[in-house]
Parts: C-alpha cells; sequence; structure tokens
C-alpha cells in the first residue's frame, strides 16, 4: 500500500510546473570559465538555480525531490564522472540529451550515491530526470561541455 502512494504521489496530476534550467547563456558560461574550476572531489561554489558551474575532474550533482544541483553546468569535452547524491525521498535518475545523445544513468535510490562515466563532446545539453514526471516538477536544467 506504501508503495501504491508513493507512485500516486509521483504521478500527481495538477502539479504545476516549476520554470527551471534554461540553457546556459554564452556570457554565464563564459564569465564561469574565467572562474578557477572545481578539481576532482571539490563542491563547486557556483551552482544551483541561474547559475553556472565549471567542473573538470569528477562532477559532483545533487538529486532531490524536485531539483538537480547544480542545474546549470559546464565542463570540458571529455570522458566526466558524475558523482550522484540522491537526499530526496524518491528513487532519482539522470538523463543527457542533445547533439544526437540520449544517455541515462542508472537509477539512484533513496539516500543513494553512485558514480557514472560519459564521453562528451562539445555542445549544449539538457539534462533532467527521466523518471515518472519529475522533470516536469523541477528536475531539469542545462550542461554545456566546451573545449
Amino acid at each position: 500500500m506504501a508503495a501504491v502512494l508513493v507512485l500516486i504521489a509521483c504521478e500527481a496530476p495538477g502539479v504545476p510546473r516549476a520554470l527551471a534550467g534554461s540553457v546556459p547563456s554564452a556570457s554565464n558560461v563564459n564569465a564561469a570559465l574565467a572562474q578557477p574550476a572545481a578539481g576532482a572531489g571539490e563542491t563547486p561554489k557556483a551552482g544551483g538555480s541561474g547559475s553556472v558551474a565549471v567542473i573538470k575532474g569528477k562532477v559532483k550533482i545533487g538529486l532531490a525531490d524536485f531539483k538537480i544541483t547544480p542545474n546549470e553546468l559546464a565542463v570540458p569535452a571529455s570522458k566526466v564522472t558524475f558523482v550522484f547524491e540522491n537526499s530526496g525521498r524518491y528513487t532519482h535518475d539522470f538523463r543527457i540529451e542533445g547533439k544526437g545523445m540520449d544517455v541515462k544513468a542508472p537509477k539512484i535510490g533513496a539516500g543513494g550515491t553512485r558514480e557514472w562515466s560519459v564521453a562528451l563532446t562539445p555542445g549544449t545539453y539538457r539534462i533532467s530526470c527521466p523518471i515518472s514526471n519529475h522533470d516536469q516538477r523541477g528536475m531539469e536544467g542545462a550542461l554545456a561541455v566546451v573545449d
């Protein structure tokens, strides 16, 4: 019965869609590139709504009900390792779409962490949680991959 209630809560119709995660503007990305980037194992100071985190090494991504932090980020073109931490009550996922790419990380259960690596080429991509209607509830954003 509890599982049914959780699924109903995730699928609640009529939930207002949060306006989150537009594509990073060139000025935001360029300004962020001018700042020192966080290295592997460091938490970037930039991030969250309206800011761009430029990260080298492992990229820490927070997943919660219902947001991705940071929701706008930039990484160098290469193989990137994302480190997900799900602090939410629900299982979440992470999807990268754009430029002919559509890949998903394995699901991350509530309270879980997971590392996932993917090779990225320069361009702008949409990031989201594709589970249920999580992206419509605010779990979306943008990823800029720069040379």
